[in-house]
């Protein structure tokens, strides 16, 4: 695949990617997981390191192993591995199976945020386990 296939889909690794599950005529149904996301904010903003949200959205953030252990260093592994469960009951209970993110400045399916989630907390529990 090129880069402009990728354009949505959002790289977890130099060669892995959560792709991009088309959301077109759902928009409308799109939920905010601003607040779903509750105590996973901290390590959130600082994946925020490429750009700005604002600007490219989710291409802002560096969402590779690497930078999430980075982003761990100064963090509550155990109290943010706790916040991804929550945040991943509450968006896996949600009606909408759209959300939108005014902070990440993104709009995705539930599918998409779910596996964000889970290589999140994979990320966490991995680095927990390194001890690092």
């Amino acid at each position: 695949m090129t880069e402009r296939d990728r354009q949505y889909d959002i790289q977890i690794a130099d060669d892995a990617w959560i792709e991009f599950i088309d959301i077109a005529g759902r928009y409308e149904r799109a939920t905010d997981i601003d607040a779903l996301l509750g105590e996973l904010w901290p390590l959130i903003y600082r994946l925020e390191t490429h750009c700005v949200a604002g600007c490219c959205g989710m291409d802002a953030y560096d969402f590779t192993h690497e930078g999430i252990a980075t982003a761990l260093l100064e963090l509550d592994r155990a109290q943010l591995h706790a916040a991804c469960a929550a945040a991943k009951e509450a968006v896996a209970a949600a009606a909408s199976d759209v959300f939108t993110s005014a902070t990440m400045n993104h709009v995705a399916d539930k599918r998409v945020f779910l596996q964000l989630l889970d290589h999140l907390d994979k990320c966490i529990v991995a680095q927990d386990r390194a001890g690092a």
